[in-house]
């Protein structure tokens, strides 16, 4: 379009269409200003005047250090161009993206900072459905490769040994020789029967996983594990806590719950620091939208560099118990996955544990 052809409303409408609105902050007069695009964008009337002082409820709270951070160094002379959440007038949390640069003087000084935010909320919840879909299958297709592994290799193993056996006592005289080989037989069979029972739990998992849920009371749930395994937590010496205030409970199914209760209680109390008596601490809370629930412990911790992309696989352990399987934090797993949820974990080596299960 030819310059003389430009008007106030060419770019008023321009910025309708896309969905952009204007900002400025002054560090002199310290005001900020929206044009009207922006406000309607963030709900809010024309009349409104946004606050400098208050600027950190415009957005999410996990997006609250990233926008000090971006107008941080926007205000020492750098351009940004970033994907943000930002708060509306209703609460609601909505995916901006906010391009910003320093405005300055003649002695070359910030005096301020201007800039667009554009409404890309439908597209970025598109992209991140997107993402977690393919995440989900990513971990899907490595849990089937897993439960491969484990077919193909254990069983396989159990049956090559059983096949020796066969052999050898074919090949044997005495009747004493034989009998003690099959006592080896008896001692693979038992090993091949949990495989196999280890195998079916994690069958069961997604068989069952269309089970209905039920909306659950942490605090029921802590108490009727708690009560199921009362002589290993006396026995342990533990001491457990729990925080439900901000979140009483979540909609799961009973089993499941219970099952990673337990799981991580008995985790906590099996890999408890020799010098310390096991404090183990349930928090629930929400973060935005999404609920979470953190089981902390002060056990021996786990080498995160060394171990962190094999915590949840099947048969990984990484103390020397000797009673250690390596089969419960692989279910636990699946069964949050199998209800939409994720499970992160952070460990220090010598002080202790913190797993994060966040639901959907």
């Amino acid at each position: 379009m030819p310059e003389e052809n430009k008007s106030p409303f060419h770019y008023q409408e321009t910025a309708v269409m896309s969905a952009t609105g204007s900002w400025y902050i002054d560090f002199e007069n310290k005001k900020s200003y929206w044009d009207n695009e922006a406000k309607k964008i963030l709900g809010y009337p024309q009349e409104y005047k946004p606050s400098l002082k208050n600027c950190y409820k415009y957005f999410a709270k996990d997006s609250v250090k990233q926008a000090s951070d971006l107008f941080l160094t926007c205000s020492s002379g750098i351009y940004f161009d970033e994907e943000i959440k930002m708060i509306t007038a209703s609460s609601d949390e909505i995916w901006v993206r906010s391009i910003g640069k320093p405005i300055k003087n003649k002695q070359g000084e910030v005096i301020g900072v201007k800039g667009v935010f554009q409404d890309i909320d439908e597209s970025k919840k598109k992209e991140l459905k997107l993402q977690k879909s393919i995440n989900i299958i990513a971990s899907q297709n490595n849990r089937l490769f897993n439960f491969a592994h484990i077919v193909s290799h254990n069983l396989r193993s159990h049956s090559s040994n059983l096949t020796l056996l066969v052999q050898l006592i074919e090949s044997v005289e005495t009747t004493e020789e034989k009998l003690e080989l099959i006592d080896e037989v008896k001692t693979i069979g038992k090993n091949l029967n949990t495989t196999i029972e280890h195998l079916n739990e994690i069958v069961t998992v997604h068989t069952n996983k269309k089970q209905k849920r039920r909306d659950l009371i942490f605090k029921d749930v802590l108490n009727l594990v708690e009560n199921s395994i009362r002589n290993i937590i006396n026995s342990g010496n533990a001491k457990i806590s729990f925080d439900f205030n901000e979140l009483e409970g979540v909609r799961f199914i009973p089993a499941y719950l219970e099952s990673i209760f337990l799981n991580l209680i008995t985790n906590a109390i099996k890999y408890k620091h020799p010098d310390k008596d096991a404090i183990i601490n349930f928090k629930s809370g929400v973060e935005g939208k999404r609920k979470f629930l953190k089981i902390s412990d002060n056990g021996v911790g786990i080498d995160m560099q060394r171990y962190g992309d094999k915590i949840f696989g099947m048969y990984k352990t990484f103390h020397h118990n000797t009673d250690a399987v390596g089969i419960g934090l692989f279910i636990t797993k699946n069964q949050i996955e199998a209800q939409n949820g994720t499970i992160t974990v952070d460990s220090i080596v010598g002080e202790g544990t913190t797993f994060t299960i966040w639901f959907n």
